[in-house]
């Protein structure tokens, strides 16, 4: 679990968060800021995400190669990655080398060249990123997903991008962009490993202290205006059905999460999970089906995916609707809900074993929540959720209401509405 967490607030308003393992040989550093599909407008989808592609190209002080051997050089490890509500660079190296690693993020972060020669080259990555999306059914049935369910609103919007979008980012926009986003109030940055804080909060004040303060723009809240189809089926030259349930609900500050991590446990994170036992184990009616859920910061998705034969989507869907209202009308038994949790429990407490998920957790816990959730509270509302809560939960979010059907399917399926609103209705 976490040890010796600390926190320091810097005048600007930059946050500097470590935990402490004295025996680890390595130092994992992340750097959030608070910019991502959410914060853009219609015109600017995939701004954030062009962003962090371009923030690795080069600074006056180090070029697009010497950014990875300065890391890489040291045996260690560079990345980053943009969701709807932040964008996080991180590093993880040998202990000793910390310092270089804090610089290296820093430079990028302030000191990063978007020029339009470079702006010009990753474009054309970026667009046949896009393009690769778009030929993973699994991954662009997602998208699709989103769309129907967040209709006319930023979490509707893939975060890569479009065409329409990309094609006139210049230096100026995006550094336009990156201005008003990367704010010292939006930035968070999380050590885990063999760390002093006093030394990583002295690393970043060198560094970042001088920044005037300042706060991101706030994003587009959900509100009536974003409606939600029931229904999205795109067809594709596919041999193989793709299909997303999912549903509108809460976001992440509500106190029935727990309950939705134990529902989803039940249902569908696993292979003893009831989905998979019903739909795959005894009926073979497809490959892989699985449950998950992603909260924002005032909604969020609580989906089933999986891969179909064509020829019997039609049956898994039913077969999955049944599973549902088996846990709406029937409730789960003690013995079950255990299982449940223990398996819960377990994932939970072996995920934070690494420096790299310590530093993780830390920087999304307190982006997310503006402080440090501690591990065993986690563990201690995992295990006070009850039958009855998880019962009380699925009567409440598994309705057809808040529900969406999103297909990427060949080409021959039958296109009539009627007859997949049908399958689905509870």
């Amino acid at each position: 679990m976490l040890n010796n967490v600390k926190i320091t607030k810097l005048n600007n308003g930059i946050t500097v968060l470590s935990a402490a393992d004295i025996g680890a040989e390595s130092v994992a550093v992340g750097l959030w800021v608070r910019a991502g599909g959410r914060y853009e407008k219609t015109q600017e989808a995939g701004f954030s995400h062009f962003l962090e592609h371009m923030l690795f190209k080069g600074t006056p002080k180090r070029n697009a190669l010497e950014i990875t051997q300065a890391i890489e050089g040291r045996g260690g490890y560079l990345n980053a990655y943009t969701q709807e509500e932040s964008t996080c660079y991180y590093v993880r190296l040998p202990y000793e080398f910390m310092d270089q690693g804090v610089d290296v993020l820093t430079d990028m972060y302030v000191n990063a060249l978007i020029s339009d020669y470079e702006i010009e080259r990753e474009r054309e990555v970026i667009l046949e990123e896009i393009k690769m999306y778009q030929d993973l059914p699994h991954h662009h049935v997602q998208e699709k997903l989103q769309e129907a369910m967040f209709k006319n609103h930023a979490l509707g919007r893939p975060l890569a991008g479009c065409e329409e979008t990309l094609n006139p980012v210049d230096n100026k926009i995006l550094c336009g962009y990156k201005e008003s986003r990367y704010k010292p109030g939006a930035t968070v940055i999380a050590f885990s490993g063999r760390v002093d804080h006093d030394q990583c909060v002295k690393c970043v004040d060198e560094r970042l202290g001088s920044l005037p303060a300042g706060d991101t723009a706030e994003f587009l809240e959900l509100n009536s205006s974003s409606g939600q189809d029931q229904l999205m089926l795109v067809g594709k030259e596919i041999s193989q059905v793709h299909a997303v349930l999912g549903f509108r609900i809460f976001g992440r500050h509500d106190k029935r999460r727990f309950a939705l991590r134990v529902m989803n446990g039940l249902l569908g994170e696993n292979m003893s999970s009831r989905l998979f036992q019903s739909v795959r184990e005894r009926h073979s009616l497809c490959y892989s089906i699985q449950s998950g859920y992603q909260l924002f910061e005032d909604c969020g998705i609580f989906s089933i995916s999986g891969g179909y034969d064509a020829q019997r989507v039609q049956d898994a869907l039913a077969l999955t609707i049944k599973e549902l209202k088996n846990l709406i009308e029937g409730g789960v038994e003690e013995d079950e809900l255990l299982r449940t949790k223990d398996y819960l429990l377990g994932t939970f407490r072996l995920g934070l074993e690494s420096v790299s998920s310590h530093m993780n957790f830390l920087g999304e816990s307190y982006t997310n929540y503006h402080n440090i959730r501690q591990p065993e509270e986690i563990l201690s509302n995992l295990k006070s959720v009850s039958a009855k809560d998880v019962q009380e939960l699925a009567v409440e979010i598994l309705t057809s209401s808040n529900m969406t059907l999103a297909m990427v399917a060949p080409n021959s399926l039958d296109q009539e509405e009627s007859r997949w609103l049908d399958t689905i209705q509870f």
